[in-house]
């Protein structure tokens, strides 16, 4: 019932529920995981992190724990705290390689560490692996030989 809730966008109906029944069973990783959803798509983004930090503690099924990952990672980098996110991120990108999601995330998380030659190249890279622009495409090697080296220069 709760999901339904969050799925609909009723997010304060969502909350107030989770956080009745975590009075019941507050070790419920599935109703951490809804609180913080609902507390974060409220714009209530610093009340949401203890819920997803004791959700991820817990355990969550792993399409959940994505999501969980993704919502703590971004609830990190914009409350100040970009270098949390750049270690749960490298974390999550561990246990889910393949989740082009998370890297995006990972990329935002440090460009605002201060890491932006690095953010962009993970961006170039991330981009002509996984664009279908045959524009893009076709412009491939040498977008992904000159983001290896972004200050490089030829003469």
């Amino acid at each position: 019932m709760i999901l339904t809730l969050l799925q609909n966008g009723d997010y304060e109906t969502a909350r107030s529920k989770a956080l009745a029944e975590l009075k019941k069973a507050p070790e419920n990783a599935e109703l951490n995981y809804f609180a913080a959803w609902a507390h974060d798509a409220l714009g209530k983004e610093d009340a949401a992190i203890p819920f997803y930090e004791k959700a991820l503690e817990l355990g969550l099924p792993d399409a959940d724990k994505k999501e969980a990952y993704i919502g703590l990672g971004s609830t990190y980098r914009i409350t100040g705290s970009p270098e949390k996110a750049v270690r749960l991120f490298q974390k999550a990108i561990g246990e889910f390689p393949e989740n082009n999601a998370l890297r995006t995330f990972f990329i935002m998380a440090k460009y605002n560490q201060g890491q932006v030659k690095e953010a962009l190249q993970e961006a170039l890279m991330l981009l002509t692996n996984t664009t279908n622009d045959k524009e893009i495409l076709s412009y491939k090697k040498a977008i992904q030989f000159y983001a290896q080296d972004l200050d490089a220069l030829f003469h």
